[in-house]
């Protein structure tokens, strides 16, 4: 990322922003020689070990780099998904999918050896596909081993899961706007976190904060006299940058936490897909078929690398981590249990579901809360839950016990029930006592039984 900065003001801006910037990001690769092991800012660790020599030299000269890399922009071009990624200078990675005639990533930094076929991995087309993986599949607990194209033996083309994951989510996650030729209108969850950053510094409830900044259209002007808010309202939407330095410096505010906010924006993006669809036509929800199991697949996903963070972790989670997760999986529980109903799934007139007039029938229903909770063979969220230190949970006590009023009376199977139960009677036990008191200042916790938990966090 480059920053023009005016001399005059450079050392103040230094004192009071870029201090605490650094030391809330971590955004370095580190590589040990050694091990042959490189660490990214995901936590994601992987190996050059299997890797042929030319290849693995053009590795390890990639990863020896120290700089700082960062994603402005991303798009959908013919058979390729194209991002930009930024290193003081721009360059432009071409990343084909499917039938692409292209054999692997490709960056403009080696424009000299596009005609010579597959590129050797650098350093931006690396760190790019690791962005890739860490958004699509859990926190592994041993490191990936590399291709020679960059891509990881295990998924290989990380680009070609893109289209099922869906590349607006994926840009969301990415804290990525998306290249057009046209300026678009915001997305809705980008919207929706600007007005969370304005409303939690402003001290106001996001639902009544501020109703006039919808960023309905993209304003030619970022500036807007006489209204700080809704300036910095614009600057949210259309600088990633920005975005992004918010969120980190606001990391101590759970629901804005970004490590764990960008499955919050995931949730939500599947739960409009699904809301949408519930409220479609049947002509609507034919052309939408898809969408159930999708939403049902993507709350799977993100359970799954919630837990393999919280378990796998190179580095341990601290204290705002550690809550800013509790509080993603019971909004995530709170919101699937609130579409506890039947509602009727897409009706297909190929599919041979006719009543006795030749009308189609209902080929089923669909129920959100039912797919995950009641037909999962696992405790959905809970299992996760239960692997935080209780200090970081108990201020979701009041959420977690309406959860289980709500859902005491439904088919829900008797052993999710029961460990709900446990995991409320333990939190309340633990209000009790002030052993259980997380110290804010010294990060130390002296209470052997939440070093037990926190081992488990470690």
């Amino acid at each position: 990322m480059s920053i023009s900065v005016d001399p005059t003001t450079q050392g103040r801006q230094t004192d009071s922003v870029e201090s605490s910037y650094e030391s809330d990001i971590d955004a370095t690769i580190d590589f040990d020689e050694t091990t042959g092991i490189a660490t990214f800012p995901s936590g994601t660790r992987y190996s050059i070990h299997g890797l042929d020599a030319g290849t693995k030299d053009a590795v390890v000269k990639a990863l020896s780099t120290s700089s700082k890399l960062a994603l402005r922009g991303c798009a959908s071009r013919g058979q390729s998904y194209v991002f930009l990624v930024s290193e003081t200078i721009d360059y432009h990675v071409r990343t084909p999918y499917g039938t692409s005639t292209y054999d692997g990533p490709s960056c403009s930094c080696r424009q000299d050896e596009t005609s010579a076929g597959l590129q050797h991995p650098c350093r931006h087309t690396l760190w790019l596909c690791d962005q890739i993986l860490s958004q699509l599949v859990p926190l592994p607990r041993d490191p990936h081993t590399w291709q020679i194209d960059g891509y990881t033996t295990q998924h290989g083309n990380v680009c070609d899961f893109i289209a099922d994951f869906h590349f607006d989510v994926l840009a969301d996650g990415l804290r990525c706007d998306i290249m057009a030729g046209e300026p678009l209108k915001p997305r809705r969850r980008r919207v929706r976190t600007a007005r969370e950053i304005l409303a939690t510094l402003s001290g106001i409830s996001v639902d009544t904060y501020r109703p006039d900044l919808v960023g309905e259209t993209r304003e030619k002007r970022v500036v807007k006299e006489g209204d700080l808010e809704e300036t910095i309202f614009r600057m949210l939407l259309e600088n990633d940058s920005l975005l992004t330095y918010f969120l980190t410096s606001m990391r101590k505010y759970a629901p804005l936490n970004p490590k764990f906010r960008r499955f919050r924006d995931r949730a939500d993006a599947a739960l409009d897909a699904y809301d949408s669809y519930i409220k479609a036509s049947d002509i609507q929800k034919t052309e939408m078929s898809r969408i159930p199991q999708w939403c049902y697949n993507t709350f799977k996903d993100i359970s799954a690398q919630i837990k393999a963070i919280i378990i796998h972790s190179e580095r341990e989670l601290d204290d705002f981590d550690c809550r800013a997760a509790a509080t993603t999986l019971v909004y995530i529980l709170d919101q699937v249990v609130s579409r506890n109903e039947d509602h009727d799934a897409a009706r297909d007139r190929n599919d041979g579901h006719t009543d006795l007039q030749g009308q189609p029938n209902d080929a089923g229903k669909t129920n959100l809360y039912r797919e995950l909770v009641v037909e999962s063979r696992n405790h959905f969220i809970l299992d996760i839950l239960e692997e935080l230190p209780p200090p970081f949970v108990r201020h979701l006590l009041p959420d977690l016990t309406r959860i289980e009023q709500a859902i005491v009376n439904t088919d829900v199977p008797q052993s999710y029930l029961d460990k709900l139960k446990r995991i409320i009677a333990y939190l309340r036990r633990a209000n009790s006592t002030s052993a259980f008191e997380p110290a804010e200042s010294s990060r130390k916790r002296t209470n052997q039984d939440t070093d037990r938990y926190a081992k488990r966090v470690k």
